[in-house]
């Protein structure tokens, strides 16, 4: 485990200091899986299914924002429905226009999660989607998925009409107009498919949200247990059989993907979880903090011997006056020798110097006389010197 925690925070550290060359490509390589996945459920222009106009479309959507994927996506759907008729080119642009104006208008930043979903189909491993949506985007990818799951299903009506309609015969063509608005009116296995994604993100996210140890993994299980047992349910109310080595794989598929994300982001020590309390004028708190773990941090933190403290920066010298020099007194005069410190010797007394007790002299047994001195300090009754 240290092994790849020391892997993930290289990558890491490399991602951040070359962001501005690892970000695009890897918006790059996000945008034209998207493209691809189109490409495969809506076949049918030839303009828009050349693959030098999805990597021409790839680079433009890798540098604009997540709205302008969107938008591309939209018209290239838009492009392939009307080359299979006016009718269905119709009737996908108010699907489109009415994602827009109930979502995406209002929350932008979860436009992606509509495009998780055909690419996961894509992969033919579509209840991988539910899971990861839930992780990555919370509760805010709930109706995302469930417009991806009306795309994909849009998709495999407008596969069948375009078979009917190779056909000149108008009985073909009144089965095709009739199973168009049944599309959205009918379908149960639409309906089914999109309770179930809405359900495994809802179940995930409010376990998520919950304060109590190792709540992620518990959300990401009952989310895989909701989506397999919600899937094999369906089945049985729309009278289909539900192939269940699909249902489970991709659930595996789900939790190994939602694993590596949150491995991404981090690795949650619960046994060194802390709670604090606290309160101001207005709330009062209840905080739960639960620290992540760092194979680096840890290493240097048991590399270090116990009770010592990370040594603080030495006090700055003040600053020396560059006018004095250091033969020079403060005032400018020319600063007295000083004697050598050697306990064994002693230094006698300069001329003019105050001695240390009145009429004692440090070094001498007797009082000085007092015709030896230039200027000799009075003595008086109010004077101590």
């Amino acid at each position: 485990m240290t092994q790849l925690i020391n892997i993930r925070n290289r990558i890491r550290q490399f991602c951040r200091k070359q962001d501005e060359i690892v970000t695009p490509i890897l918006r790059f390589i996000w945008t034209f899986l998207v493209f691809i996945s189109l490409r495969s459920l809506f076949g049918y222009s030839a303009l828009a299914n050349k693959i030098e106009v999805i990597i021409l479309l790839a680079i433009i959507s890798a540098l604009l924002p997540d709205g302008f994927l969107f938008f591309v996506s939209g018209v290239i759907i838009m492009l392939n429905t009307f080359s299979v008729s006016l009718e269905v080119g119709a009737v996908f642009v108010v699907m489109f226009a009415l994602m827009y104006c109930i979502y995406v208008r209002f929350f932008p930043n979860y436009s992606y999660a509509v495009l998780i979903v055909p690419v996961f189909y894509m992969f033919h491993i579509p209840f991988a989607a539910p899971i990861v949506i839930a992780l990555i985007c919370g509760i805010g990818g709930l109706v995302p998925a469930v417009f991806g799951v009306v795309i994909y299903h849009f998709s495999v009506s407008t596969a069948e009409i375009s078979k009917l309609l190779k056909t000149a015969e108008t009985e073909n063509e009144i089965e095709a107009f009739k199973q168009l608005s049944e599309v959205i009116i009918k379908n149960k296995e639409m309906y089914t498919t999109a309770l179930i994604f809405a359900m495994t993100i809802l179940v995930t996210y409010i376990l998520l949200k919950m304060s109590y140890d190792y709540a992620m993994y518990i959300a990401i299980a009952a989310g895989t247990i909701v989506n397999i047992l919600g899937s094999i349910f369906a089945g049985y109310i729309v009278n289909q059989d539900v192939a269940t080595d699909k249902v489970i794989l991709g659930s595996v598929v789900g939790i190994l993907l939602a694993l590596l994300v949150r491995f991404g982001k981090g690795i949650l020590d619960y046994k060194h979880t802390e709670r604090v309390q606290f309160e101001d004028d207005d709330y009062y708190y209840y905080v739960k903090a639960v620290p992540k773990i760092d194979s680096e941090k840890a290493k240097n933190k048991k590399n270090r011997p116990a009770g010592t403290k990370t040594a603080s920066k030495p006090a700055a010298k003040p600053a020396a006056n560059p006018a004095v020099k250091p033969d020079m007194a403060p005032d400018g005069k020319p600063a007295m020798p000083r004697p050598a410190q050697n306990p064994g010797i002693a230094v006698p007394p300069q001329v003019g110097a105050m001695p240390s007790q009145p009429g004692n002299m440090s070094g001498h047994g007797g009082n000085m006389p007092q015709q030896g001195l230039q200027n000799p300090m009075p003595h008086g009754p109010g004077r101590q010197v």
